[in-house]
């Protein structure tokens, strides 16, 4: 993100006459870290209830490289481990707040927390215009303590560009907890395709695309 902002500077200083040119040129630049969509094909049916995921690899959007999610039961949901070492856990509810982690992100204080993660209101039936709300109390390594709610909002639908695939219809879901956006492609029948998570402070920290 550091690199694409020093472009962007650039950029502006070069082409102050074109507006229309700019804008263009700032818009592509982060179109490229984000999921390729089309309009929607197909109607999508309404998903009634949470469904469990199971394993999945994905490229990353943002430096190309693999990555994989190793899912396995665990009490009343899942346990996820990523292959950089990061452990969450959290209901079968994929856009649920995690109830656990350990060794996640760079934070000193709250790579390892525990928390009670409450559903305020249900996100299901997953539909266009659905909107669920989530509280989290988390506590961390350190001792820190937190609370914060989690909104999510089926925003539209659209049909997910993905090599070595059909185009896939997915409903495009955005939970915000006032720090961060976090938004899911998700496809009925098949989980999360593909996925974004932009911080308030550092821009677009994560993005990838389910292979």
């Amino acid at each position: 993100m550091k690199y694409l902002t020093v472009g962007v500077v650039v950029l502006l200083t070069g082409c102050v006459s074109d507006g229309t040119r700019i804008l263009n040129s700032i818009g592509s630049a982060f179109d490229n870290n984000r999921p390729e969509t089309t309009a929607v094909s197909a109607e999508l049916p309404v998903v009634e209830q949470p469904r469990a995921f199971g394993d999945f690899q994905v490229a990353s959007l943002i430096d190309g490289s693999n990555s994989s999610f190793d899912v396995q039961p665990y009490g009343n949901g899942v346990r996820v481990r990523e292959n950089d070492g990061c452990v969450w856990t959290r209901t079968a509810d994929w856009f649920s707040p995690s109830d656990s982690w350990a060794n996640c992100g760079t934070s000193q204080n709250w790579h390892s927390a525990q928390a009670q993660v409450r559903q305020l209101d249900s996100l299901y039936p997953l539909r266009i215009g659905s909107q669920g709300r989530y509280e989290r109390q988390s506590t961390s390594h350190t001792g820190r303590t937190r609370t914060r709610q989690t909104v999510c909002q089926v925003t539209g639908a659209v049909d997910v560009v993905r090599p070595g695939h059909p185009d896939t219809p997915a409903y495009v879901v955005e939970c915000d907890d006032t720090k961060r956006v976090r938004t899911t492609w998700y496809a009925p029948g098949q989980g999360p395709i593909a996925f974004t998570q932009v911080s308030n402070t550092r821009g677009l920290e994560e993005s990838w695309i389910r292979k």
